[in-house]
């Protein structure tokens, strides 16, 4: 596990997403947060470069527009946040900037394409489609790729779960994927190629005029499978702290404090009650991870 120090003396202020159920992390190119405007959906919206300080948590769905550019230590934010549980939404060029350095042997860059649209064919089981399993009207016969855009191809189709392709997309560009999803640790991730505020049913322009049927249906699915997730998450993180404790970098008294993202000015400070997903006992002490995805070792007479 990558572990990196986040301290700075020049931390700007920090946006509250601790009760958003939806955080989109705006992008050059896909602006999925004008979709979910315009489909009346509840949500936050931050730039890259605040992510290593948000206190993202396992029960909520982090949307990351194309292109996904950010620094490392935005990136392992965001990896600790789907090993928290948490749902991770991207589309595009994120499939190079941030999938396939975060998950590798996953899915990862297989080509770049042209803006054009092409019927699509649904794939996977109700359970396994997700999010898109309700996409209703032209999101779900038709997408469209972007000018520029990548597409890409699975690179372990045990751990990959492919969600919709398109033949005639594979004739034009090599690669017929168009939406694949993937498990990491406790959470999960949905990869979709092109761009969703330019699909059929949107205004592709700076203000969208008029949402589609099929991402007013997209938007609610994005909050109410994360709704339904909530009883699995709060079954993995069951365990509680008795009393304050430091979390670790180690299993031994001596050990410093464990590098923490998210947590604000506490840092590595567990308080009393905190909810901590158990992992691996040695000498005293166990490993655990907090909802925000950090890990490190307290001693067992804290829990």
């Amino acid at each position: 596990m990558l572990l990196i120090p986040f301290v700075s003396a020049l931390v700007l202020a920090v946006t509250d997403v601790s009760h958003a159920s939806v955080v989109v992390v705006r992008g050059g190119a896909d602006h999925m947060e004008q979709v979910l405007a315009q489909a009346k959906v509840n949500f936050i919206a931050v730039d890259p470069v605040e992510l290593p300080q948000l206190a993202l948590n396992g029960k909520q769905v982090l949307m990351v527009n194309c292109t996904g550019d950010m620094s490392a230590e935005a990136r392992e934010r965001v990896r600790r946040f789907v090993a928290a549980g948490g749902f991770l939404y991207t589309t595009d060029h994120v499939v190079k900037t941030l999938i396939e350095p975060l998950f590798p042997g996953t899915i990862a860059y297989a080509g770049t394409t042209s803006e054009r649209v092409f019927p699509v064919q649904v794939r996977g089981s109700d359970q396994d489609r997700g999010l898109l399993n309700s996409l209703g009207g032209n999101a779900k016969e038709m997408w469209q790729t972007a000018g520029g855009g990548y597409t890409f191809k699975v690179l372990d189709p045990k751990k990959v779960t492919v969600l919709m392709e398109s033949a005639e997309l594979a004739k034009a560009f090599g690669s017929g994927l168009v939406a694949a999803r993937f498990r990491y640790e406790d959470g999960q991730v949905i990869h979709v190629t092109g761009h969703f505020f330019t699909q059929p049913g949107q205004k592709p322009s700076a203000t969208v005029a008029a949402a589609g049927q099929g991402f007013t249906q997209f938007s609610s699915n994005v909050t109410e499978a994360k709704k339904a997730d909530a009883p699995r998450i709060d079954s993995l993180y069951a365990a509680g702290t008795r009393k304050e404790v430091q979390l670790q970098a180690a299993p031994a008294p001596s050990a410093p404090a464990a590098a923490t993202m998210g947590r604000g000015s506490g840092g590595a400070q567990l308080g009393a009650g905190e909810k901590l997903k158990l992992m691996e006992k040695k000498n005293g002490y166990t490993k655990v991870r907090d909802q925000q995805g950090n890990e490190g070792w307290v001693n067992d007479e804290a829990l």
